[in-house]
């Protein structure tokens, strides 16, 4: 299309066509330079003067009603609640601003208005793992626990993440485990394990076995270091039949080798024919440095395999390698084990500890000390528990030697540690 401007009129009219939206959007760019130049000083008056100048920009009215919340010493809730309902005015569909609204309503105690706001969050965001998590959170400070719980559980099943301190937040509000189960925690291992470790740190162990329980029903295989810790705090606390339970189930659902012992020992794994759990009613290693373990399929003294353990040299070890057992008290039981080495050096060398780690006056036996290179040699004991025996260690030790020539280097191996009741001691040993 061709325009004539022959005639001054229409130069001018084109000329006013021109300038006229140009001399608009300058002016409108002039007002945007000037709110940012504004919001960007460190001066909240100007933020204001920004704010009023560019009213639709949510960013001022929220930088303003942040302010106002958190100035300790100036700070106006109402006002602060003022602004951000400008902010949400501005931008309805986000769910940060309605957040912000309604710490401000919780703040000055209108929990109405703050439920209110929180439900516009979740509107905006109704996936937000977070709006489900600090909605929870204040349901729960309102003493509304069955709806706070029910947000707390929506937000974990969009963030498992969150299930520790979710644990932490819903035992404050209401420590009562089986509600926590019902309408807390979504039914998975993940979310029942977290639990279970949050409850053993807060040495809440019956709320911990109720978690435990309610795993079981799931009837889901999870790995034996996420089940150990429970029955090591049940051992630890000298709750030994509950522990013993727990470690009974825990194989079945780790899918590990349970216990099989013809000749009536109750030692779990004394042959060495599967790797130790490390954990429980298992061998256990004490972590020190200059010592290795590992199965050994060459040399054992019956079965498949043997405990093989390697001292570098490097210290003058005080080692221990263990197992915790249960005992029936009043009891006699025999103890025996083959123990073979190889140039262990020093003059404290290798010996079987037994003793009741929760009364080591009533049992503590310590077998001969073995040093340099032997053939596998039998160790026996015999051990009478008290009456309020119902736990014992037995353990490898090696003590610290007070010799200047200290340090411990060589091989050991062991196998076939038993712990029979005596009635299941055969008259003749077979061996």
């Amino acid at each position: 299309m061709r325009i004539h401007l022959s005639g001054v009129q229409f130069r001018c009219l084109f000329l006013i066509a021109i300038l006229l939206p140009a001399g608009v959007l300058a002016w409108v760019a002039g007002q945007i330079w000037l709110a940012a130049h504004w919001y960007y000083s460190s001066n909240p008056a100007l933020w204001l003067k920004a704010a009023t100048l560019e009213p639709d920009n949510p960013s001022y009215w929220e930088r303003l009603g942040l302010y106002e919340q958190w100035d300790l010493r100036n700070g106006d809730l109402r006002q602060a609640a003022t602004y951000l309902e400008q902010a949400t005015k501005a931008n309805p569909g986000s769910d940060q601003l309605w957040m912000e609204l309604a710490s401000v309503y919780e703040n000055m105690g209108e929990g109405a208005r703050a439920k209110q706001s929180y439900e516009k969050a979740q509107l905006a965001h109704p996936i937000s793992a977070e709006v489900a998590w600090r909605y929870g959170s204040f349901l729960l400070r309102q003493a509304d626990v069955g709806s706070g719980f029910a947000q707390i559980r929506r937000a974990l099943t969009i963030t498992p993440a969150l299930t520790s301190s979710a644990i932490a937040e819903c035992w404050k509000a209401s420590p009562n485990i089986e509600v926590i189960l019902n309408f807390a925690l979504p039914p998975r291992p993940d979310y029942y394990l977290a639990a279970i470790t949050f409850l053993i740190t807060e040495k809440q162990l019956d709320a911990a076995l109720a978690v435990w329980n309610r795993l079981l029903t799931l009837k889901k295989r999870i790995e034996m270091a996420q089940a150990s810790p429970l029955t090591n705090a049940f051992i630890d606390q000298n709750r030994v039949h509950e522990a013993h339970q727990i470690w009974t189930q825990a194989l079945e659902l780790t899918g590990r080798p349970q216990q099989q012992n013809d000749n009536g020992s109750i030692v779990f794994n004394g042959g060495f024919e599967y790797q130790p759990a490390n954990a429980g009613f298992d061998w256990r290693e004490q972590g020190v440095q200059g010592v290795s373990y590992a199965l050994d399929t060459v040399v054992a003294h019956s079965g498949k395999q043997s405990l093989r353990i390697v001292f570098d040299g490097s210290s003058n070890l005080d080692f221990t390698y263990l197992q915790y057992i249960p005992v029936q008290p009043r009891h006699l039981y025999h103890f025996s084990a083959y123990l073979r080495t190889e140039s262990i050096t020093t003059d404290s060398g290798l010996r079987f500890l037994i003793n009741d780690p929760f009364h080591p006056d009533k049992i503590q036996i310590l077998t001969p000390n073995i040093v340099g290179t032997t053939p596998w040699i039998p160790v026996n004991a015999e051990i009478l528990t008290d009456s309020d025996t119902d736990l014992i260690v037995i353990a490898l030790r090696r003590i610290p030697s007070w010799k200047f020539d200290n340090k411990l280097s060589g091989t050991a191996w062991f196998d076939d540690v038993e712990l029979v009741p005596a009635e299941d001691v055969p008259k003749v040993s077979s061996r």
